[in-house]
């Protein structure tokens, strides 16, 4: 049970942490106004999807499209979230250009905000303020366009940890980063680039103290940031914390599927061939905070027979394109279940297939053992680990694999001809 904390722990924080900045002050100008009144997130992603078919091919605003990500990203649809992201940051980008451009020409923004530049209703938003700034001198201008580009740093941010969840680490940082660069102190990207900085350190004292510096730097911009407090009782066992990894491949890493978390520093190993890993061998010693962060965490989310059902449909759809060697198709539709069951060993086993399908054998063989170590007779991670061994030449460790197939899930072994493999390896 000590292993699988830190995997539910990790999940949660950013699955299913602190709400996003309001995008408007208004309730009606970040909801789309045919929702009706439906103000239950659930309830609303319901309304959202029924309407899916009339609002695909509306326009929308940076609004409604921010409020609409950060609605799938609520409900752990992260892969609908960072495309609802990604439309609104399109509209915020003219603006977002126009102030860094008044910037770099040595404007300084005036101390007062403009009444026309003030979002006011659903009628009155990003777009509005937009014509209204062209009207304004260069000072008042700017004043203008950072006011009405300050929601977009929420949505930057938040599209970032949605598409580390998706497995696109490489992303996620890239886009903390560009947000750095306009705004060093915006204290999301400084935990964010921190932790990734710390957790790849493995002990370079150079990275760490780079790491510390931004995490620092957190604390003195931001003393009252939600992760404020988890940075001051890190800091000082930072060096302890991330220092170099003993025997990880030998203890098989941790799944992936692993958000940057909220309450855990820990990110690393993440390149492109392995979406949110995490290198970071398991530990047994728990911080009972951490246990009752991940009680709580449990306990909020409500696990209904609707959501139990789509996982199941999901991971049955991944596994069926993975029979069908549509490995990316599979590993796409697997890493959308991995937030909500990040110890399942199917879950991970259905992934560690798709890694071998796409030649990240490595990361396979990683994810591989990890299902095994929680379900060693889990024919599909047997299956999986069978051909990954086969294809390295390891006929003796095939056949062992192959054969404890045979053994925990005899109709399996038959409908994927694992006899006729064994056969092959004589």
């Amino acid at each position: 049970m000590l292993r699988r904390i830190p995997f539910l722990w990790l999940c949660a924080a950013l699955a299913c942490s602190s709400k996003p900045e309001p995008v408007a002050s208004p309730a009606g100008a970040s909801r789309p106004q045919a929702l009706g009144d439906a103000t239950d997130t659930k309830a609303l992603l319901a309304e959202v999807d029924k309407l899916s078919g009339q609002l695909k091919d509306k326009p929308k605003t940076f609004e409604v499209l921010a409020a609409l990500g950060n609605l799938y990203y609520e409900n752990n649809r992260f892969l609908d979230a960072v495309d609802s992201f990604r439309q609104a940051l399109q509209l915020s980008g003219p603006a977002e250009s126009q102030a860094a451009a008044l910037r770099k020409a040595g404007t300084k923004p005036a101390n007062d905000l403009p009444l026309e530049c003030r979002r006011s209703g659903p009628g009155y938003g990003l777009e509005q303020i937009l014509v209204a700034a062209k009207s304004l001198d260069a000072p008042h201008r700017l004043k203008c366009l950072e006011s009405a580009v300050e929601p977009a740093l929420a949505v930057r941010a938040r599209r970032a940890n949605a598409l580390y969840l998706v497995g696109n680490p490489d992303g996620a940082l890239a886009e903390h980063r560009k947000l750095l660069e306009q705004y060093p102190d915006y204290p999301e990207s400084l935990f964010f680039v921190g932790a990734v900085t710390l957790e790849e350190s493995k002990g370079d004292k150079k990275k760490l103290e780079e790491g510390k510096k931004y995490w620092k730097r957190l604390l003195a911009v931001a003393p009252d940031n939600p992760r404020a407090d988890l940075v001051r009782k890190s800091l000082p066992r930072a060096d302890e914390m991330f220092a170099k990894p003993k025997e990880v491949a030998s203890a098989g890493g941790l799944p992936p599927g692993h958000p940057v978390p909220e309450n855990h520093p820990a990110v690393g190993g993440n390149d492109t061939a392995a979406p949110m890993a995490h290198s970071g061998a398991p530990s047994d010693r728990v911080d009972p905070n951490a246990v009752a962060a991940i009680a709580d965490a449990v306990k909020n989310t409500e696990r209904t027979p609707e959501l139990e059902q789509g996982l199941d449909k999901l991971t049955a759809q991944a596994e069926q394109l993975l029979d069908q060697d549509k490995y990316q198709d599979a590993r796409d539709a697997i890493v959308r279940v991995m937030p909500m069951r990040p110890g399942d060993a199917r879950t991970a086993a259905i992934l560690g297939g798709a890694m071998r399908g796409l030649g990240r054998t490595d990361m396979a063989e990683r994810t591989l053992s990890v299902a095994l170590r929680n379900d060693p007779r889990q024919p599909r991670a047997l299956y999986e680990m069978g051909r990954l061994r086969a294809s390295r030449g390891d006929k003796a460790g095939a056949g062992e694999s192959f054969r404890a197939l045979q053994a925990a899930d005899p109709q399996f072994a038959r409908a994927h001809g694992v006899a006729e493999q064994l056969a092959r390896l004589k």
